[in-house]
């Protein structure tokens, strides 16, 4: 039910008829059918006050009975009568965004004021907005969406996943990693730069590694065994692969990392054991690719190149990009 209840009362304190008093006792008790019931042949009361209140009242029980066109346009006809009043600007924002008139519920709520609620109201609708035009591969537009759209963490963990489907990797984890300082306890997140910088076998920044090793010691293992291979320090390697050993079996990220460590120090059989969970687990085009490299090394080329063939498969008709985007994408809205 959408936020009127609050101005009901005014109607059931008026001097209106009964009618109205009991359609405001019934949408208070959620009995929207015999509200809408209630109010059938009522007339719109005279004064301006008991009219905003009884289009609201009219625009509750429509919300209540999922009935959002119909809310939008009660909440219009209230807002019509006072047109600067914030919390009826707001109101019919939040009709709007119900029935999917974006452009209005954004051009309404921003006209009620830099308030919290308002802003939460606009930062989701850019997101939902967003979010589709991620699904549908037009990064350029939803990353201009959502660089007009009030910073947050939520905000900027979507543009990162624009930033990385449009390739441009170090730019999504740079705004990935602005996004963590805003909000460290951001699993999602967390989450998302990982899967971003775990593509790749060089190490991120600093920065970016610390958010991360605060975060989860299966992905900091991973990080570290990149910064040893660098270093070209195998004490520092070998301590990484004894966690990413120790891991929980049921661990994605710890298995297919440690494959990456058995191929760093020629241990093959190894490596083909670990990637093997890695694809049951997380069976993903680089993943699958990854396995076929193991094969071909290994010569086993019949296994390399079913390999090859399944991962031709998963990426018909999609980029890595776009693949991965969608799924980074999934539960964050």
């Amino acid at each position: 039910m959408l936020a009127f209840v609050c101005c009901l009362t005014a109607v059931a304190q008026s001097s209106a008829p009964s009618p109205l008093a009991r359609a405001v006792t019934l949408a208070r008790e959620k009995r929207y059918t015999e509200a809408s019931q209630t109010l059938q042949g009522v007339a719109e009361p005279a004064t301006p006050p008991q009219r905003i209140a009884f289009h609201r009242l009219k625009a509750a029980i429509a919300s209540g009975l999922n009935d959002p066109a119909a809310a939008t346009a009660e909440m219009r006809q209230a807002l019509a009568l006072t047109p600067t009043d914030p919390g009826l600007l707001l109101a019919t924002a939040v009709a709007e965004r119900q029935s999917n008139h974006l452009d209005a519920a954004i051009e309404h709520a921003t006209a009620a004021g830099a308030n919290a609620t308002a802003l939460a109201l606009i930062t989701d609708i850019q997101l939902s907005r967003a979010t589709d035009l991620i699904a549908n591969q037009h990064y350029d537009d939803a990353i201009k969406i959502l660089r007009a759209t009030p910073t947050s963490a939520p905000v900027g963990t979507l543009l990162g996943i624009a930033q990385f489907a449009r390739g441009d990797s170090d730019d999504a984890a740079a705004t990935l990693s602005a996004a963590i300082s805003l909000d460290p306890t951001s699993d999602a997140t967390h989450r998302v730069l990982a899967q971003i910088v775990l593509q790749d076998s060089t190490a991120p920044n600093a920065t970016i590694t610390t958010q991360l090793c605060a975060w989860n010691a299966t992905v900091c293992a991973a990080l570290r065994l990149r910064t040893a291979r660098e270093a070209g320090d195998p004490a520092q390697l070998a301590a990484a692969t004894e966690i990413l050993e120790k891991a929980p079996p049921t661990d994605p990220i710890a298995s297919c990392e440690l494959a990456r460590a058995r191929e760093w120090t020629s241990n093959l059989p190894a490596a083909r054991t670990a990637m093997e969970t890695c694809v049951a687990a997380d069976p993903s085009p680089q993943h699958h690719y990854r396995l076929g490299l193991i094969y071909q090394r290994l010569g086993l080329t019949d296994l390399a190149r079913k390999e090859m063939e399944t991962r031709q498969q998963l990426l018909k008709g999609q980029s890595d990009a776009a693949n991965t985007a969608g799924t980074l994408t999934k539960g964050m809205h």
